[in-house]
């Protein structure tokens, strides 16, 4: 399978710590101040594929939030991260996830400084989601992302939103260590391999339009954006080492090419009915791609892609028979990559979900569904996503995932077969 399975439990019952309370400022000198952390505890329910990794693990998270606001024009945000974790040093690490001053007219917005940006309206997958590194320690869901420096403009125009981007460093993804869970036999290499000359210092850029639009008065939502610049997926080359026995792949490194993207995402709502899609389209230099493939890594070709489908909500389909405020979400997404089974992952994958909204006090949900290859027949997997609020301040969470796959051939999903975990989390807001 092509896109990791997961099952994730947010209900009430178990360790999640969340506070939500802000401070007024005086005079623009004092910050509104917002912090939220957790506590989490993971329980890998199948013995480690190697000895040197636990069963169980404990982490704890913190990100406090500072917002200085002066005249009527500009703010100042400061988000740091940071995250202990008591079995992999990898996976305890620090992160400014925003550092980004803001100054906006009637019509435009100036941002500079560190931050985040989403792209993307699809539920089993972002394709298009470009402009931040993933921070792949986090979760195996490629959701979280590290904080990227940038200048971002925008600009509020009758024919739709324009925005820029000058992104002029660039941030290495994460990977799980030698003592870390989810990972493979084979060791990512903390040091890295560029095409560009200027490596991290490359500059890379973007441009975006979104428009919404009504059609048979139907809300339609459009968007298209170009990238250019180093690639946020690395390709992992292997590190060859010569012996008595011949040559041996001792570890992997992350080569980051440069590439050019274009992404373009439709949203419809008809009804009850919420249709999405997201196409890609990415290039890369041919000689960098022949170089890649005699090594033996695939993957490095120009292809698009693309994941689509929809969300059906059924408004309160027990209200009558059990007075129930519940709404039923029906989801179904197909996910497509050109290149085939050297594609990393969603090559040939249905994922189809079920979303239920209690519409309770507590903001109670659950998500659950199930992805299936269409490739590799025995990779298939399971989600489950649930949560509620505990108190004004305090949210549970159990997330869980779950790897199935029976084919060496597919080699994400087969290397993490025995990294099923359940964590849960306690969260407090302040």
């Amino acid at each position: 399978m092509k896109r990791l399975i997961t099952i994730t439990l947010q209900s009430s019952a178990l360790i999640a710590l969340s506070v939500n309370a802000s401070t007024s400022a005086s005079a623009g000198l004092m910050p509104d101040l917002a912090l939220q952390g957790a506590v989490e505890g993971r329980q890998f329910l199948q013995e480690a594929q190697f000895p040197q990794q636990e069963d169980s693990v404990l982490s704890v998270w913190a990100e406090p939030e500072l917002v200085w606001e002066w005249g009527d024009t500009q703010r100042l945000t400061f988000k740091p991260f940071y995250r202990y974790d008591s079995a992999d040093d990898e996976r305890s690490h620090g992160d400014i996830r925003e550092l980004m001053w803001l100054t906006y007219g009637s019509s435009w917005e100036v941002r500079a400084g560190i931050g985040k940006v989403f792209w993307g309206v699809t539920e089993s997958q972002h394709l298009v989601d470009v402009i931040n590194q993933t921070d792949l320690v986090e979760a195996p869901d490629g959701e979280e992302k590290l904080g990227q420096p940038m200048v971002h403009a925008t600009w509020l125009h009758e024919i739709g939103t324009l925005e820029a981007f000058i992104l002029p460093g660039f941030r290495e993804r994460t990977f799980a260590g030698e003592k870390g869970r989810l990972r493979s036999a084979l060791l990512v290499s903390d040091e890295a391999d560029y095409q560009a000359a200027e490596e991290k210092e490359h500059v890379d850029w973007a441009l975006r339009w979104s428009r919404s639009f009504e059609v048979a008065e139907a809300p339609l939502d459009l968007s298209a954006a170009w990238f250019q610049g180093t690639a946020r997926d690395p390709f992992l080359t292997p590190d060859i080492t010569l012996s008595g026995s011949g040559p041996q792949i001792t570890g992997l490194t992350p080569y980051y090419p440069l590439q050019r993207q274009l992404g373009i995402t439709a949203q419809a709502t008809v009804d009850a009915w919420l249709w999405k899609l997201e196409v890609l389209r990415r290039d890369f230099d041919d000689h960098v791609a022949a170089d890649l493939k005699t090594l033996g890594v695939a993957g490095m070709q120009d292809y698009s892609a693309a994941v689509g489908g929809f969300e059906y909500t059924l408004v309160g389909p027990f209200a009558e028979r059990w007075d129930s405020a519940l709404d039923v979400g029906l989801l179904l997404e197909y996910q497509y990559d050109q290149r085939g089974n050297d594609a990393a992952m969603a090559q040939n994958d249905v994922f189809a979900a079920t979303r239920l909204a209690f519409n309770d006090a507590d903001s109670s949900e659950i998500l659950a569904g199930i992805t299936q290859d269409l490739d590799y027949s025995g990779s298939r997997g399971v989600m489950l996503e649930a949560s509620t609020r505990l108190t004004d301040f305090t949210t549970l969470k159990v997330n869980g995932w779950m790897f199935m796959a029976d084919d060496q051939e597919d080699t994400l999903a087969y290397s993490l077969r025995q990294d099923d975990y359940i964590e849960v989390s306690l969260n407090i807001f302040y």
